[in-house]
């Protein structure tokens, strides 16, 4: 069920690799903690018609890729250490992140 609401999925060996994917529709928003075999994945999500944004929690020595819903003439914009923009792929905005505390954001322009 946790996979389900907070989006988190071990994707590499040994959870090496994460994938965080916040549902499309349904809630609006999301917190608590997901334990993989490095540690505990922490998201705090939140989701309008204007804007995604999504606060996570890496543990040492793991990668995830944030998949956030493509939200129509946005702005993406993302905040910790060791943060990549991927691009838009499947109708997600993608980023990587490293371990720590990072922050995405998809913002509707006025």
């Amino acid at each position: 069920m946790l996979e389900g609401v907070l989006g988190v999925t071990v994707t590499g060996a040994g959870g090496s690799t994460v994938r965080i994917a916040p549902a499309d529709a349904g809630l609006d928003h999301a917190v608590g903690t997901q334990w993989t075999e490095r540690g505990q994945v922490g998201v705090d999500w939140t989701r309008t018609p204007h804007w995604v944004n999504t606060m996570v929690d890496v543990p040492v020595n793991v990668t995830a890729t944030i998949a956030l819903s493509v939200v129509p003439g946005s702005d993406y914009h993302l905040a910790g250490a060791d943060v990549w923009y991927l691009g838009v792929q499947d109708g997600r905005a993608l980023s990587r992140v490293g371990s720590g505390r990072s922050t995405s954001m998809a913002h509707q322009q006025h």
